[in-house]
Order: structure tokens, then sequence, then C-alpha cells
């Protein structure tokens, strides 16, 4: 392999030419790596002469639009869109019930299986790009690590919940004992450390917070046993506009207790809700595939809520609905709120397994389904106007 040639300087014919076969070295060399990595021959890698990685990273980082940037990023890129690819159509079997998907999918599950391990390879390097963040003079970076780990925590609960029913020994000893260092206990310290950052930062930049805290419905703080923090939330609740944009009401008036089961349950679905209306109202669709599909994509945010057509009926009319207020809770309670839940959570209302459902369910002389939701009905109307803004 001939080491990288010095740009040329006999016109751009002639850094063309010299461009595109330090381009072509470069992949080659990209090649061997790979090919190294996957044969188990790193040493003797290290151990060829000619130019290594530094010394091409030398060299085309002196090329213009990103060259070296774009080259090393395309065939980690190209691997993990074609992971993507096969996973989706696994995924896609797996949800098949004819009887040649049927017949596929063991095939599909052992894939599958195969493809979250090799992730689970690639993302033991995460460590690494988070320390380049922390050191970084690059924007796009920052940006892309920020942004994950900011989106990750949405449904990080949700993660620990699946690896303790997956693997619920975990940290378990013989003894029954729990050790330090569970999924559960680091989730506790992240939540403990960013609520403890969060106060500071919310000095610190204000103006950038708000748009989060109006949104809000409650202001996460830390609480001592031997003190409140009573006066230092009513001054960010006042700095913040706390709850301002919230679909339920925030404010210091509201007449309704947030720790019920019935509330708890409610409120992060009208949330839900409100957000997908928020997002649909201003649109023009071309069509009703359109925004099905649209739905779709806003609405599914888990494997287990795959929303079906009954769901995203629902969620249509809801998007059709004047906003939620004290005077529209009934309405949003017949047509949204009930009917979501009785082809969700209530689908088999004898045996939902949601506590606040359940209890409903065994109330004196509910033996159908209509008596089910019509006691639903009643409890959820009269919970929502308890939740909802003054008209």
């Amino acid at each position: 392999m001939k080491p990288p040639s010095e740009p040329g300087s006999s016109g751009s014919s002639s850094r063309n030419k010299d461009r595109d076969d330090l381009l072509k070295q470069f992949r080659a060399y990209l090649h061997l790596v790979i090919t190294a990595q996957q044969t188990g021959h790193t040493k003797e890698l290290k151990a060829l002469s000619g130019p290594n990685m530094a010394v091409y990273c030398r060299e085309l980082a002196q090329l213009p639009d990103n060259t070296l940037a774009v080259e090393l990023s395309r065939p980690v890129i190209a691997v993990l869109n074609q992971i993507s690819d096969v996973s989706i159509s696994c995924e896609a079997t797996l949800r098949d019930k004819d009887e040649k998907s049927v017949a596929m999918h063991p095939v599909a599950k052992r894939i599958l299986g195969q493809l979250d391990f090799a992730l689970a390879l690639i993302l033991r390097h995460v460590g690494f790009i988070i320390r380049r963040a922390e050191l970084t003079e690059c924007q796009d970076l920052l940006c892309e690590v920020l942004g994950g780990m900011a989106l990750g925590r949405a449904d990080a609960a949700n993660l620990v919940r699946r690896w303790q029913e997956k693997f619920p020994d975990d940290a378990v000893l013989e003894n029954g004992s729990v050790v330090d260092g569970s999924f559960p206990d680091a989730f506790a310290w992240d939540v403990y450390q960013r609520v403890e950052a969060l106060d500071k930062l919310a000095d610190e930049f204000p103006d950038h917070i708000r748009p989060a805290a109006r949104r809000m419905h409650a202001w996460p703080m830390l609480m001592h046993r031997h003190t409140n923090n009573r006066r230092r939330f009513q001054q960010l609740a006042q700095r913040l506009e706390l709850g301002a944009e919230y679909p339920t009401d925030a404010s210091e008036g509201a007449r309704f207790r947030p720790d019920t089961p019935l509330v708890r349950y409610l409120d992060p679905l009208i949330y839900r809700l409100h957000v997908v209306c928020q997002e649909t109202r201003e649109m023009q669709f071309k069509s009703v595939q359109d925004e099905q599909r649209f739905l779709y994509m806003t609405w599914w945010t888990r494997q287990e809520d795959c929303p079906n057509e009954d769901v995203l009926s629902v969620i249509h009319v809801a998007c059709l609905l004047p906003l939620l207020t004290k005077a529209t809770a009934a309405l949003w309670a017949e047509k949204a709120i009930v009917p979501l839940i009785l082809v969700t959570d209530a689908r088999d209302f004898k045996n939902c397994t949601e506590p606040v459902l359940q209890k409903i369910a065994k109330q004196k002389g509910v033996k159908s389904r209509a008596t089910f939701k019509s006691r639903l009905l009643a409890a959820v109307t009269a919970t929502l106007r308890r939740l909802a803004r003054p008209a």
C-alpha cells in the first residue's frame, strides 16, 4: 500500500485525481480494518508497513466538506442501516399470523436475538462517545449526545421494568437480598443527581427551561426530611410559569388531588392525547391513510402500545374535539377518554390489569360491558370536570 500522495499543484484536475486516489486508499484501509476485526487479526494490522489511521486522518482532515468525518461514518451507518432493515422485516414477520409467517417465527426470533446482541456489543463503546462529547468543540456531537440522553430518559423507566420482568434474579443473592448496583438503583441515583442539577440550571437558564415548565403540571424537587421547599417552589413556579400550557388545571386554584388512583391513571392519558391533538390540529392531510400513518407514528412509543385501527379511530375523534375545559369535560369523557380506555386497557374489562379499572369492574351489578362502560363514564366524567381548566 502506497502512502497518501501530497496534493497536486498542476491544476484542479490533478488535485481531484490526488483526492480520489487518497480516498480509494483510505477506503481500502478501512476495509482492512473491518476485516482484521472480524477475523481477529488486529495485531497483524498494526504491524503492516505503510500509512496507518493516524496518517490517513491527518491527510483527509485537510480536505474540504468534512470528508474525513463522512468517510469514517459511512461504514458504521451502513451496518446499522442493515441491522435496522432486517430487524424491521423480522418484526413484521412476527406480527403476521398467516401460516407461512408463523412457520418463520422461530427463525425471525433467532435473527432478532443476534441483531440485538450485535447492538449490545456496539453500545459497549458508547462511553467513548460520551467522553468525547464532554471534551468536544463540535456542536453536532454535543447536540446528538444531549438529544439522545434526553430522549432515552423518557423511556428509561420502561426499560428498567422490562429488565426486571425478563431478568428478575439479577442483583439478587441466594438469601433473597438485593445488592447495590441494580438498574432500579442506578435509575434512582440518576434521577436524584439530575433533579439536584435541575435546581441550579433553573437559576442559570430560566428562559431556556421555561418552555418545558409551562408544559408540566408539577416541578421536580428534592424533599428533605427536616424541611420543605415551599418557598423555593413558589419562586420557581412563578418565574418559570409552571403548568401554563398543561392540558389540565395546574394552577393553585385546582380542585383535585393528584395522588388519587383515577387521577394518576387519567393524567398521562390526557396529556398524551393533548400532545397528539396539538401536533395534528393545524395539519392538512392528503388522505385518510396519510392521517392514520401520522397518528400511528405519533402515538406509538412502545411495542405493547402499537395502535390498531380502533385506537387510531378514537385518536382521530379526539383531535376534532374542542380544547378540554370544565365545559367540555363530559364531551371529552364520552368521545375520547372512555372509548380509548375501552379499546386499550379495558378491552377485556373482566380481566383488565389496571387497579383503578379492576375496582370498577368488581362493583356490584357490573356484569356486562355496557354496565362497565356506564360506570366508567360516570367516574371519568366526574374526575375530568375536576381536572379540567375553567372554561
